[in-house]
């Protein structure tokens, strides 16, 4: 059936661009194309990055603001997704949940963005989260890993692309259980919630699996203590094989560069979240032995993966510094959502949680990785090395590294329900 569009003059407009031999066809086509606007594949995919530039998290936060960065041009200038540019509003938290939640709220309200991501402050997570999961926008985590945001706190528009704080402990746990020269290990950590859940998952986990091994009361460091000398010295005292020691930013700093002078490293080892920003900001001044890093995402593990390879000479000749876990793991997780959305047809949300929670995903960190419906969680791996001068670098770096496969560090369904019934 064809149409006519009648004008205010009377008359069939098809009959006077007849007269002009323009078919009704051609016309029908122009007509259809102007009612419809702007094709909806010009309308660009909106992504919130509200994320931790400045305040606690900003020295982690700018090395994964590069990284996301260079992979939205790299995908723009593939055609987009769907045929749709990628558009970021970037937002700073300032590492403070009030200012997260703010943040997240604006960006979905306001200027209508159909992803919300780059938070790296577990606190500010869980604020985004509660925005993401009462105005129904997806929201994914790369940085910020606490477990909370699976268990108690999880909402259904949530994931994470990185081994949770569970994960992450566990991993530990599984490599010194494998040292079968190490008899007893004393805990410490930093005396909050990430360090009392680490110590405890990371003692429960290796109790189970070496239940030989003596590990002693767990010591917990001050939150924003500088001076390490009394942890030091009581560590020390317990003449321990080695540390456990989740600690990080300027507090790892600190207890590793005083721990130096005391000779730590030349009687115990310390096993800690050792990062590829970490090692760099050390540079020589890190022990030559006794340090034994776990990490999310060294790009030195990565290398033999072409694709891992590929963007890692990308971010070094855009920015002239190797990247950081956190880069690794930003630009790692963009992608993943890209592969759900190519794989949803769509950005609406349900349809791209239903694509998060069925892909499998080969990417930087290597092949099959998916995430977990019922807790968010991706399948993620850990890597664990001593961490050892190389000539390749100006820094030390993870040594004879072991991946530690989710496999052996995701609590199951099972614990996962458990824990949610415990929390409440």
């Amino acid at each position: 059936m064809t149409t006519n569009y009648k004008n205010n003059r009377g008359g069939s407009v098809m009959d006077r661009f007849a007269k002009r031999g323009v078919s009704a066809f051609a016309l029908l086509a122009a007509t259809v194309i102007g009612l419809a606007g702007p094709a909806s594949a010009q309308e660009p995919i909106r992504i919130g990055y509200a994320a931790d530039m400045s305040g606690a998290c900003g020295p982690l936060v700018d090395g994964a603001t590069k990284a996301f960065r260079l992979g939205v041009e790299e995908l723009n200038k593939a055609g987009g997704l769907l045929g749709r540019k990628i558009e970021v509003i970037e937002r700073d938290t300032k590492t403070r949940p009030d200012e997260g939640a703010k943040e997240a709220r604006d960006l979905i309200v306001n200027h209508k963005i159909d992803l919300l991501t780059g938070v790296c402050s577990s606190a500010v997570m869980l604020a985004e989260t509660a925005v993401s999961a009462e105005l129904k926008v997806p929201f994914y985590s790369a940085i910020g890993n606490t477990q909370a945001v699976n268990v108690d706190k999880f909402q259904p528009y949530f994931w994470q692309t990185q081994a949770n704080v569970l994960m992450e402990a566990s991993g530990a746990a599984e490599y010194v259980a494998q040292n079968k020269a190490w008899k007893k290990i004393v805990p410490l950590a930093f005396d909050y919630e990430f360090g009392h859940t680490s110590v405890k998952t990371f003692s429960e986990h290796l109790k189970k699996i070496r239940p030989d091994i003596e590990i002693a009361a767990p010591i917990y460091v001050k939150l924003g203590e500088s001076n390490m000398t009394s942890y030091i010295t009581a560590v020390l005292a317990q003449k321990p094989d080695a540390v456990y020691g989740p600690l990080f930013g300027s507090g790892l700093v600190n207890f590793v560069k005083q721990g130096r002078s005391f000779g730590f490293f030349d009687q115990t080892n310390l096993i800690t979240l050792t990062t590829v920003d970490f090692l760099q900001s050390m540079g020589k001044e890190m022990p030559p032995k006794g340090v034994v890093g776990f990490a999310r995402a060294p790009f030195t593990a990565l290398l033999n993966n072409p694709k891992a390879k590929t963007f890692v000479d990308a971010y070094k000749t855009k920015y002239n510094i190797e990247p950081s876990d956190w880069a690794v793991l930003t630009y790692d997780g963009l992608m993943f959502y890209a592969e759900a959305v190519k794989k949803a047809g769509s950005v609406k949300a349900d349809d791209v949680i239903k694509a998060v929670t069925s892909i499998k995903y080969s990417g930087l960190r290597g092949s099959d990785m998916s995430v977990r419906a019922f807790d968010g969680q991706m399948n993620a791996p850990i890597w664990v090395g001593a961490v050892a001068p190389d000539p390749a670098y100006p820094y030390s770096i993870l040594k004879d590294v072991t991946r530690i496969e989710a496999s052996k560090t995701m609590p199951s369904e099972e614990q996962v329900k458990a824990l949610r019934a415990a929390a409440k």
